[in-house]
């Protein structure tokens, strides 16, 4: 992949001003069916214990989510647990064992990551790698997911979160046409890869186009304050960036003498 590095004051300015909003995973929850891999008399409640793990999630209680998903998990280390279990350990914070409960089901006896694995844990497993800054990782999980025709159900997913791997390498360009990619597929609520578009095309300077995306998406998402705070942040960055020229007034016309007039 052939990369240019940009390295003007603007550009490094941006980087670091915009690390205070960096670009955002997509934190949609995955959530799966009550698991069913438990015989005999626990059964019932195990069910009972992953659906009030999924309301949990629904609501945004992540934390309430995740205490239940830790019982779940001592029981049942089905994908459809772990993944949702790695997915609430990363959202709150305990991202390296995220990890670490991801990896029997995307990396091979050698430690590599397996091409037949599912694309939606090698999404997830990715999106851990990033969050840890393991960029070439990540990286190598979501071209796997993109070069596999039977997971275009998730390229929209992968790309988004490999903008967001290459936008925090300072490669914003490419990132820019995957995010750009990942729209064109996305199921659901768009504005995540929105506001992650925008914050891109800042980076590079286009405030004009970053403004019109992020007023967009608080269009979709009125209430998202992050989206709100973006595009007050973009703005401060176009009136530091781009000159305003200053505002002249003409001089009205010279008067004519009366004697110059008559002649």
């Amino acid at each position: 992949m052939n990369r240019i590095i940009r390295t003007s004051a603007i550009a490094l300015s941006l980087t670091a001003l915009l690390s205070v909003t960096a670009c955002k995973l997509n934190n949609a929850p995955v959530v799966g069916k009550a698991i069913d891999g438990i015989d005999g008399m626990h059964d019932e409640t195990e069910a009972r214990l992953a659906t009030s793990a999924q309301n949990a999630i629904a609501a945004g209680k992540t934390r309430q989510a995740l205490a239940l998903y830790t019982k779940l998990y001592l029981e049942n280390h089905s994908a459809e647990v772990s993944l949702n279990y790695a997915q609430l350990l990363r959202k709150t914070g305990n991202t390296q064992k995220a990890i670490s409960i991801l990896k029997p089901f995307v990396l091979d006896d050698k430690g590599a990551i397996e091409d037949n694995a599912a694309p939606i844990m090698l999404n997830e497993y990715a999106a851990a790698n990033i969050e840890l800054g393991h960029y070439h990782t990540a990286e190598i999980a979501l071209e796997k997911v993109l070069k596999s025709k039977q997971a275009f159900g998730f390229h929209a997913d992968a790309y988004d979160l490999l903008g967001v791997a290459l936008d925090a390498q300072g490669w914003h360009q490419e990132a820019e046409q995957d995010y750009k990619r990942a729209l064109k597929s996305w199921k659901g609520d768009p504005t995540s890869v929105m506001n992650n578009l925008g914050l891109c095309l800042a980076a590079q300077g286009m405030f004009d186009e970053s403004l019109t995306i992020l007023r967009q998406a608080l269009i979709k998402a009125p209430h998202n304050t992050e989206i709100a705070r973006n595009i007050g942040m973009v703005s401060r960055l176009r009136k530091t960036f781009v000159p305003t020229a200053p505002i002249t007034i003409a001089p009205p016309p010279a008067k004519q003498h009366k004697a110059a007039a008559k002649k």
